[in-house]
């Protein structure tokens, strides 16, 4: 197969692909006002961003760091290893679980000592059983955090007490949030409004309660994360579901951050719908093969792809392809043929490599015929 010179091919795209049905397409829903040093509302399955303001701002993040200590956690496995209290992890001060020195917790239970109420005392209980050290743990989380493609992200403890060179933004802590959420434990243990631990020396158990009030007042909300210090403000890191679909929204120094990530949840919920643009199954375009057997071959998206467009926009949607100004014969099945991008309103939102659908011999080739061999057998 030979690749020429590159062409856009946006016309023809859009007389090859017909436009996806959306149900209860409607007038677009306008954005909310938000009142918050910093906010970002996320789809959870793709970590497409629907609506930011200042998203990428430097900011305090409080106890909404406890997501990564969890993630790093619960990834690690050994939920059920017994962790010893140490003096550094009872006097941590702060939102606690109201640890003590010599407490013996499974680290699940510390993890709903961590999540539910915020314990910053659980937090180094987890880190030095993780690590060895807390210094060791906030090491893995910042390394954790760029792997993630939180650049705007450093931490220096694992629970958000405020200091210098502790910072994060809207926008990392919903990616945070993301990878989090793809853990079934921590999707489970950030939307339980209450649960109980045992402390395992002395038997005793004890009820626990979630500082997410979201959970109750807000309808298929599912998590995940409140924050509070005099320099970060309320902070509040919000999951919920609708119809199989999750949003993330984080709001920072927002001293209404109940009714302000309710907002933005409702208005994704509302403004938006999930469309499938792209699936492996359907052709693109079919571009001429010179000197092919047959004379065309369908280009097909390597993955399908899906994401959530608002209502009403889906009309305006256009498909535009690059690919070879020629090909000539012969093209393997699965061969890169080049690239169909989505976009709506003028912005990309999405793009997909295209591939051939099918092989294409060279026109006259003649198909080798097979020999018949005949297998001889030699004693040993």
């Amino acid at each position: 197969m030979a690749l020429n010179t590159w062409t856009t091919l946006a016309a023809v795209s859009l007389l090859s692909l017909s436009m996806p049905q959306v149900p209860g397409r409607s007038a677009a829903v306008p954005a909310p006002r938000v009142e918050a040093g910093a906010a970002v509302l996320m789809d959870a399955a793709t970590g497409q961003v629907l609506w930011g303001q200042h998203a990428y701002r430097q900011m305090d993040p409080a106890s909404t760091t406890k997501m990564m200590t969890a993630y790093l956690v619960i990834r690690a496995g050994g939920l059920q290893r017994t962790v010893v209290v140490s003096p550094r992890a009872a006097g941590t001060p702060g939102s606690r679980m109201h640890l003590a020195p010599r407490d013996r917790y499974t680290r699940l239970d510390l993890l709903r000592g961590l999540l539910l109420p915020s314990g910053n005392d659980a937090a180094v209980a987890l880190a030095e059983s993780e690590s060895g050290s807390v210094e060791a743990f906030v090491a893995e989380m910042n390394r954790t955090a760029r792997a993630l493609g939180a650049y705007q992200t450093h931490f220096v403890n694992p629970n958000g007490l405020t200091k210098p060179g502790h910072y994060s933004s809207a926008y990392d802590l919903a990616l945070i949030a993301r990878a989090a959420l793809q853990l079934p434990v921590f999707q489970h243990l950030v939307s339980t409004p209450i649960d109980r631990v045992t402390e395992l020396r002395r038997g005793k158990r004890r009820v626990l309660h979630n500082s997410n009030r979201l959970l109750e007042a807000f309808p298929a909300a599912d998590g995940v994360k409140t924050g509070t210090t005099n320099a970060a403000g309320p902070c509040l890191v919000a999951s919920a579901t609708r119809g199989g679909t999750q949003l993330i929204a984080v709001v920072l120094q927002a001293p209404h951050r109940w009714q302000a990530a309710a907002r933005l949840l409702q208005w994704g919920f509302s403004a938006w719908r999930r469309v499938t643009w792209l699936t492996p199954t359907r052709a693109v375009v079919r571009l001429p093969v010179a000197g092919g057997q047959p004379g065309m071959v369908a280009a097909v998206p390597r993955a399908a792809l899906t994401t959530l467009v608002p209502r009403g926009a889906v009309e305006a949607a256009r498909f535009v392809t690059t690919s070879p100004a020629a090909l000539k014969a012969p093209v393997g099945r699965g061969a890169p043929l080049g690239r169909v991008t989505v976009v709506v309103n003028g912005t990309p939102v999405g793009s997909r490599v295209l591939v051939a659908g099918a092989g294409v011999a060279r026109r006259g080739a003649r198909r080798r015929r097979a020999w018949p061999w005949t297998v001889l057998h030699f004693p040993a």
